[in-house]
């Protein structure tokens, strides 16, 4: 499912692209050598990306449409993960391939939210979101700052009561 029209704007972008070169650079170089292991590459091109894709397949059979997962519970959740992946030596290197590699299609995508939903939306073609701490705010101000600017930059003008014209 690749959306014609971008959903996300040049700071999405751009802040994608540049966590995606640092997530990526923690993942194969560690300090002034080469750092990946085998279990890094295992968790990252493996492990993650199926659990992914078996959540999408999973929200493709039970859920009536696409998951919304982006309020306070998702967005903690999310966290929570993201910090047991990272605090993790066996599984660190692989979640920053993993999430490195799905910035860098979530920038090509322009897709909004989450990085970690963009294999399964691409593979199975479904557009589930699920909160992130970093992303989703940066998305949600772009958004409203474009929504501004396509309007004109005109904010509209406050109704006039008739008692004030008197």
């Amino acid at each position: 499912m690749h959306m014609n029209t971008r959903r996300i704007g040049p700071i999405g972008t751009t802040t994608r692209l540049l966590a995606a070169t640092g997530l990526l650079y923690l993942a194969f170089f560690d300090g002034a050598s080469w750092g990946l292991e085998w279990y890094d590459a295992a968790v990252g091109l493996g492990v993650l990306p199926a659990a992914v894709i078996a959540f999408g397949l999973g929200a493709r059979r039970y859920a009536g449409g696409p998951v919304r997962f982006t309020g306070s519970a998702g967005t903690t959740a999310n966290c929570l993960v993201l910090v047991g992946l990272a605090v993790n030596p066996y599984t660190a290197g692989g979640a920053a391939l993993f999430y490195g590699a799905t910035l860098l299609v979530a920038a090509w995508r322009a897709q909004p939210g989450c990085e970690a939903t963009v294999l399964s939306n691409s593979i199975l073609g479904r557009d589930d979101q699920i909160g992130c701490p970093i992303f989703s705010p940066i998305d949600k101000a772009e958004a409203r700052l474009n929504a501004r600017r396509s309007a004109g930059g005109r904010q509209p003008r406050p109704a006039v009561s008739s008692t004030e014209n008197r």
